[in-house]
């Protein structure tokens, strides 16, 4: 099906689904609101921002990618805010009528289409903001309004873009991204216009009904605005081309040379995912890369024949005199930049600089490439043949990697295809970058992976278990908190004897002892928990003593059975795989213990504890077995501690672990409290509050790779503490289950963003022979600030209550991360490796 009939099809589709959704809701609401004490006042609104919706959407501003722009939704906000679904979704179907006439100056498809999209856009977050509860002025709209304004935008983005990708046959994404390009301004600023509208027809007054008129005045000088910068920017577009023009006029061959220059490299920088400004900059670059042979005598530039070394060298210097000119206007820098360097080689030996590599900008690079393809494929006074686009992309595949970067002249063979309808020989296979698949691919590592996920769920059985089983037979925070406290204590009584032993011990063999132990511990918790209580604070204490032994082992050996270059991938699956049993193993929990009873919990717990000991069997520590020495105890705990203290970075990581164990600890007992108490949500719903938070972090693991790509770890670090922080405080402070379990969700993915980089620099910055005694350190500072945390937590909750527990807590972590930042050798730390692909580094910085 060509394009625009799809185009068309689409439009039909989306307008007729839109204005039944709009038939549909009036039917079910609008003869209950028609027949209420308050009809009038509806109607009046209604009336009122019909009227002024309409005057708002007449003669709509065309951007240069195709949408178009009105200040409608000022009055549509206040609508969404004022009226029922199905009165907002007529305002908004029939308010943006302008002044086209259907099936003459525009189709009816093209008419019928925004009718229906606008019901969709506006009705859906109306039709959610009733179903919440929240249709009328709440303490909640501080967060609900915004995320409100950002779905009406997403819907609205989504369906032109829609529209425009299916007519031009183009990436649905980018048209997305350019849709909204350029526009967020407008986005903030009608929104406020909008809630003073709705302000002012809450007052039920007829002036009021009046007054609000006088806000379309700044509507409309809001738009005239828009519309001069809309001329603004075209002319400027515009202008660079005129500029161009008086180069390409001395020479009547290159005319319109470097517009194509130009627009090619605009294509080529969206191609390789480049942001708009960037894209627009290089753009300009292109078109005014020749701007310096103005200052080339025509002797020189026009002369058929070949260039004597000192003509040369003149004809080398348009690129500075180029620059020089642009130079001239602060706005131009960057393109001055472009320009300076344009003629630039990848292998080094260009001009003006020699530049090589990723040294050279990438507008430059891209310019340079776009550059020579307009030329060979168009007849000069130096070489009158002409090649066709086949063979211009042939010859610069050929010069790839010496003369242009491969990255740019991957891309521009791809636009060569698509507009010259080209066939572009396969490019040889280039080495397959390492991932996911090829830590599993490594046997032993793969065995520790899935006897560690599976353990994990059983934890997760056994941390509901226990919480459940204090609350529900002491009805004590303070005891429920005790619990916990058990498990940390050992982790602080023994980790730095753990370390040593860790170090000069087979790994292996300590972490199945460890399993076998916890297996048969864990076993006799339910026994105690019916004959005599404090029995299960010592099985809980000993079942966590083998873990002290047990998670630095595991911590330590990772990096000796995966390559250096695949750490942050074994470190995210092992993270994601662990969330993702907190996931389920929380959530099935939860049902267990609300239907059946605590106790299974701690026999699954028992029996993953065995799994794990059996799948350990498979990885060898061999590292240990041929480099044992003696345990000498005070030296090597000496040797530990001084080692962590003279490494800056290791510094900065411990000291910021022990602040987040301490205020995130405050909220592992208090969690329970505020399911069972403030959300009303039972053991169910604790099961999956603990498991949402496990959902984001496994998304947060996914993407933990490739953000430390690209940012540094130590920003990841810090970022991930304030993102879990911000999740704590709004959790506390809207005491909602809905917005909990958003806010939790949130916690997860910054809970991994954190977790990864921090234990992946802990990792590289420890070789093997004291890795254990520094992830022994890790974890006792890490589970002192938990166990601070939640001594504290318990009486605060007593007299403070649970939500603001949450809310103090997310407040300092933030306040840690703020603290952090000043920190450089933390905000400093990095994992990337040296050898990064150039065109992501020009890209992201």
């Amino acid at each position: 099906m060509p394009g625009p009939k799809r185009a068309s099809v689409y439009l039909l589709t989306v307008g007729i689904a839109g204005l039944t959704l709009l038939v549909g809701t009036a039917l079910i609401q609008a003869p209950h609101d028609l027949s209420s004490k308050n009809a009038s006042d509806l109607v009046w609104d209604l009336v009122v921002l019909l009227v002024l919706t309409f005057l708002s959407s007449i003669a709509p501003l065309k951007t240069r990618h195709g949408a178009a722009l009105t200040v409608g939704l000022a009055p549509l906000f206040g609508a969404l805010l004022l009226l029922p679904p199905w009165a907002l979704m007529c305002v908004a179907a029939f308010g943006t009528i302008d002044e086209r006439i259907p099936g003459r100056s525009v189709s009816w498809s093209r008419f019928i289409f925004p009718r229906g999209m606008f019901a969709f856009v506006y009705g859906i977050p109306s039709l959610v903001l009733y179903g919440l509860g929240l249709e009328k002025p709440h303490a909640v709209w501080v967060i609900a309004l915004p995320l409100t304004v950002l779905v009406i935008v997403a819907l609205n983005d989504a369906f032109v873009a829609g529209f425009l990708s299916l007519l031009q046959d183009v990436s649905f994404w980018r048209t997305a991204k350019n849709a909204v390009a350029g526009n967020w301004l407008t986005y903030v600023a009608l929104p406020i216009v909008g809630y003073l509208i709705f302000t002012l027809l809450m007052t039920h007054s007829p002036v009021g009904k009046l007054v609000v008129f006088l806000l379309y005045g700044p509507l409309l000088v809001y738009r005239t605005s828009l519309q001069k910068q809309n001329r603004l920017d075209q002319w400027l577009r515009d202008s660079f081309i005129m500029q161009s023009r008086v180069v390409d006029k001395r020479d009547g061959q290159t005319f319109g040379h470097s517009q194509r220059v130009g627009e090619m490299c605009e294509a080529v920088a969206r191609l390789m995912h480049m942001s708009d400004e960037d894209c627009n900059t290089i753009r300009v670059a292109g078109i005014l890369h020749d701007l310096g042979k103005i200052a080339i005598p025509d002797s020189i530039l026009l002369k058929p024949g070949k260039l004597t070394p000192e003509e040369y060298e003149i004809i080398k210097t348009h690129p500075t005199e180029g620059a020089q000119i642009l130079a001239e206007h602060p706005e131009q820098k960057d393109v001055a930049e472009i320009v300076m360097h344009h003629h630039e080689r990848w292998d080094g030996v260009g001009y003006p600089d020699k530049l090589k590599r990723d040294q050279i900008p990438i507008g430059s690079r891209i310019v340079n490439a776009c550059d020579a393809f307009d030329t060979i494929t168009q007849a000069r006074v130096f070489r009158p043949t002409v090649k066709t686009p086949a063979e211009a992309i042939t010859e610069l595949r050929q010069l790839a990697g010496s003369w242009y970067d491969p990255a740019v002249i991957e891309a521009l063979e791809t636009i060569v295809a698509e507009r010259w309808n080209v066939e572009i020989a396969a490019h040889e296979p280039q080495p397959r970058k390492q991932g996911y698949r090829d830590v599993l691919a490594i046997s032993s590592f793969r065995r520790l992976w899935i006897g560690q996920a599976v353990s994990y769920f059983g934890d997760m059985m056994n941390t509901t278990g226990l919480a459940i089983m204090l609350f529900l037979v002491t009805r004590s925070p303070s005891l429920v908190a005790l619990g916990l406290i058990a498990k940390a204590v050992p982790t602080i009584l023994l980790g730095l004897v753990a370390g040593p032993l860790v170090d000069r011990l087979n790994r292996q063999r300590v972490m199945v002892l460890a399993d076998v132990s916890r297996a048969v511990l864990t076993v006799t918790i339910p026994f105690w928990a019916l004959h005599w209580l404090p029995g299960v604070f010592i099985a809980v204490f000993l079942v966590a003593t083998a873990g002290t032994f047990f998670n630095p082992a595991k911590q330590a050996i990772i990096p000796n059975l995966v390559p250096e270059g695949l750490l942050v991938q074994a470190n995210s699956l092992v993270q994601s795989s662990e969330r993702t049993m907190e996931l389920l193993g929380y959530a099935l929990a939860g049902v267990i213990a609300a239907v059946i009873s605590w106790i299974p919990l701690f026999l699954i717990d028992a029996a993953t504890y065995m799994f794990s000991a059996a799948a350990l069997l498979g990885v060898p520590d061999l590292l240990r077995r041929s480099t044992q020495k003696p345990l000498m105890l005070a030296r090597d705990i000496s040797d530990g501690m001084r080692f962590i203290v003279r490494s800056p970075i290791l510094r900065s990581t411990m000291a910021l672990t022990a602040m987040t164990g301490l205020f995130a600890g405050m909220t592992f007992p208090t969690l329970v409290v505020l399911a069972y108490e403030s959300l009303k949500a039972g053991a169910g719903g604790y099961g999956v509050l603990e498991a949402v938070i496990g959902g984001g972090a496994v998304l947060g693991a996914f993407f933990a790779p490739q953000l430390m790509a690209r940012y540094r770890a130590g920003v990841l670090i810090l970022c991930g503490v304030a993102g879990f922080g911000v999740a704590y405080a709004l959790t506390g402070l809207l005491q909602s289950f809905v917005f909990a379990f958003v806010f939790l969700f949130a916690c997860g993915i910054a809970s991994t963003i954190y977790y990864v980089p921090l234990i992946s620099v802990t990792q590289r910055e420890a070789p093997d022979f004291i890795r254990g005694r520094v992830m022994a350190s890790r974890f006792l500072l890490a589970q002192a600030g938990l166990l601070g945390g939640m001594a504290i937590s318990g009486p605060l909750t007593d007299r403070l209550g649970a939500p603001l527990v949450f809310l103090t807590a997310g407040t300092l972590l933030i306040s840690a991360a703020v603290v952090g930042f000043a920190f450089r050798d933390l905000r400093g730390a990095t994992l990337r490796e040296p050898s990064v692909a150039p065109v992501l580094k020009t890209a992201s910085g």
